[in-house]
């Protein structure tokens, strides 16, 4: 570092660049001190300080009086310190540390850094909180700290607000910038069923590649429970996570009548004391990226075992968020009680598509002795064959044509086996005139069967081995969409005054009018003949009009913002705040329907459908839709949800939904169902945060759910307690997390 004068910058060339008020060389250049404003910078690394020694030769530097710096993202602040500005080792005298992640202050009356990053301290104070006081703190003797691997404490007390509360001779804690393998925070609470339960979590991280979280869960009613969670991605096109866990139930309920069987309105018995889930999901190929891979496992030892264990670090909702939000597919209900694995590959070409797919359906109502296996009918696809032809041009005419193929083989314990090959070309051909868009379509579908075994077969069911079924389907549809733009007056001028100002500045309305004829050939009376694997086997008679008007409206609001030449420019945003969609269709063959008039009188007129998305704002979210009976005059469904959002502030969200109990011709819904849901989160000041759930069925008068939330999400921890009341369970947790960061 060549010499400069007072406020001098070093010449071209030099890695750190350097000045001060003052410098004097000594000992004929082979240091020079600098007074006052002392500072050195390289890029964003800084370092500054009252009074400097830099010696040339070995690029080591002493600083003297409010020394601080900023090096590769971490803070320091000491009275004195040196520093070997080639690799930046060196101490602190009365030092301060921060770094910045994982956000971890470090502070003692020496600290000594080694290369990497790594330090080693005498008398320190370790927390993540701000401030001279720290809310917690761990004050420790001696010990060392390596950044993504581990803070090593002897002799350590933990201090609340400087209060020693605890004290150990020696502990570990992970100090990760990046994935580390350690203890998590554990889960704690209290359930009605299941007793006092501590949930100890310890994350490995294998590789860049994998991890792995394993549980260790007590239950004082019911036993250990582990638990394990493995995830893994080898590259863009491949990621699986596998999870399970066991459980030796120190409970059965093997009497429907058990008075503490929550379950027992269900009829069915659980006397198996090992209980277990295993789950996964998996995306990847078969030898090439094009030939796309999933696998979808879900078994689970019996109809209880997801309902009494739903909650909490490995339970159900916890899993299926995973799911959902790691791969988009979600899992069976709670309470289902047939649970799907699944095995798809499949390969995409720009006009055509083939795939092959196993699936095994497991019918929890055929175990544990509750009824037969050998009664099982569950129906199982080992394996089922696809190939599509993408809709495309017919040899060069105005036709467009699509087909579908299908080949299963149906296998279960008890009922009719067999394959089935089914196959349907389509013919179209778009016209427009007037505007209009005109598609007519037609279609037929040939059906082959070769049935293995007629157990269980209906009476009406022919018993020949090899079967066959031709149906024909046709249909026509006419849509237009016009719009209107509509421009508003008293924008903003674009100029700085106005910064932060905004107005719409245009709407657009689209109006998109749809009328439909489907038919479907009635084939009812032979199909009755054919075996029964699945819906279409029996395809339902067709011959109805649907008419749907859709309303859409968009606005653009100008803004205007400070452009990146500093000058005032106008920035649009678009947002589609308003949908509106009404539907009816009338049904030809109830209107001209002869039978069971006594009983039932025609209702050609399906329900009136009308349909609201309402976003008028990006934190306001509005979406309904009803059904009202043209016969009775009145609603027979709702779906309605209304949700308030804002990151800042927390969300509301409103929900109904309504079904009618029903009696005509073509339906039926045996009784009356309202469910209302109410959520609320709010984020208040100081990181408190506030939540609740509410869930009845307002028709049996009963409470489905009731869940309150309270949390304090501070700056180095977060405090969280919840307490839930369900039809099955009373339950109480209190999750805490010491850093709030994920890993410390």
């Amino acid at each position: 570092m060549p010499m400069t004068n007072s406020k001098g910058v070093v010449q071209k060339g030099e890695e750190w660049k350097f000045s001060a008020d003052k410098l004097v060389v000594e000992n004929d250049s082979e240091y020079l001190q600098a007074y006052g404003n002392v500072t050195l910078r390289s890029g964003k690394n800084y370092i500054q300080a009252d009074f400097a020694r830099f010696y040339q030769a070995t690029k080591w530097i002493y600083l003297r009086g409010n020394v601080k710096a900023q090096v590769k993202g971490d803070f320091y602040d000491a009275a004195e310190a040196e520093f070997d500005l080639n690799n930046m080792v060196g101490w602190l005298k009365k030092g301060r540390v921060f770094v910045a992640k994982p956000h971890v202050i470090f502070e003692g009356d020496f600290i000594e850094k080694h290369n990497g990053a790594s330090y080693s301290f005498k008398d320190v104070k370790v927390t993540a909180c701000e401030g001279d006081n720290p809310l917690w703190s761990f004050e420790s003797g001696e010990g060392d700290i390596t950044i993504n691997g581990y803070a090593r404490l002897w002799h350590s007390k933990f201090n609340i607000k400087g209060v020693p509360v605890m004290y150990t001779p020696y502990m570990e804690l992970p100090v990760a910038r990046e994935r580390q393998s350690g203890v998590l925070t554990p889960e704690v609470g209290t359930s009605d069923r299941l007793g006092g339960n501590i949930n100890i979590p310890y994350y490995w991280a294998i590789n860049d590649e994998m991890d792995m979280t394993v549980y260790g869960q007590y239950l004082t009613k019911r036993g250990f429970r582990p638990g394990v969670d493995f995830r893994h991605a080898g590259d863009a096109d491949t990621k699986g996570q596998w999870r399970g866990d066991w459980l030796y139930d120190g409970k059965a309920y093997d009497n429907t009548a058990d008075a503490d069987n929550a379950f027992q309105n269900d009829g069915m018995i659980r006397p198996n004391h090992n209980r277990w889930w295993v789950r996964s999901k998996f995306n990847g190929y078969l030898g090439s990226p094009e030939w796309q891979t999933i696998f979808d496992l879900d078994i689970v030892s019996d109809q209880d075992y997801l309902r009494e264990y739903r909650s909490g670090l490995n339970g159900y909702e916890s899993t299926r968020e995973d799911f959902l939000e790691q791969f988009g597919r979600d899992i069976a209900t709670v309470d289902a009680t047939t649970r799907t694995s699944t095995a798809l590959v499949a390969r995409s070409w720009d006009n055509y598509a083939i795939s092959g797919l196993a699936q095994y359906n497991d019918n929890l109502l055929y175990r544990n002795g509750n009824r037969p296996a050998s009664d099982d009918p569950t129906l199982q696809k080992l394996p089922q064959v696809n190939a599509y032809a993408f809709k495309n041009n017919f040899f060069g005419t105005p036709l467009e044509w699509q087909g579908e193929f299908q080949g299963d083989y149906f296998w279960r314990e008890y009922g009719t086996t067999g394959g089935r090959f089914d196959i349907r070309p389509e013919l179209s051909m778009p016209v427009r005139a007037g505007g209009i868009t005109f598609i007519p379509r037609a279609a037929f579908r040939a059906t082959s069967y070769l049935v293995e075994s007629f157990q269980n077969a209906s009476a009406d069911a022919s018993k020949d081995s090899s079967q066959t079924r031709f149906m024909a389907d046709a249909g026509i549809s006419a849509v237009t969409d016009f719009y209107r733009v509509f421009d508003f007056e008293g924008a903003p001028d674009v100029t700085k005054e106005n910064i932060g100002k905004s107005s719409w500045t245009r709407m657009k309305h689209n109006i998109v009018p749809r009328l439909e004829y489907s038919w479907v050939q009635d084939e009812s009376k032979s199909q009755t003949k054919l075996p029964y694997f699945d819906s279409r086997d029996r395809i339902s008679e067709q011959n109805d009009i649907v008419f749907s008007l859709t309303n859409v409206f968009d606005r653009s609001k100008g803004t205007v913002v400070l452009g990146e030449d500093g000058q005032a420019t106008m920035e649009n945003s678009y947002l589609e705040f308003l949908r509106i969609r009404m539907e009816q269709g009338y049904d030809i063959d109830e209107e001209n329907r002869s039978i069971e008039l006594s009983k039932y009188e025609k209702r050609p007129f399906s329900d009136f459908m009308a349909e609201f998305i309402v976003t008028p704002h990006d934190y306001v979210e509005l979406s309904s839709r009803t059904w009202v009976s043209p016969y009775l005059g009145d609603v027979t469904e709702h779906e309605n949800i209304l949700k308030l959002f804002h990151d800042s502030y927390g969300e509301v969200l409103l929900g109904y939904d309504y079904l009618r109990k029903i009696d005509e011709y073509k339906r039926q819904q045996d009784t009356d169902m309202q469910i209302v849901k109410y959520g609320l989160k709010a984020y208040l000041p100081y990181g408190v945060a506030v939540g609740g759930t509410f869930r009845a069925d307002l028709n049996n008068d009963r409470d489905l759910e009731k869940t309150v939330t309270l949390g304090w999400n501070h700056q180095c921890f977060l405090l969280e307690f919840v307490a839930s009341k369900t039809t099955v369970d009373e339950r109480y947790s209190v999750n805490f997390n010491l850093f709030n960061m994920g890993q410390f």
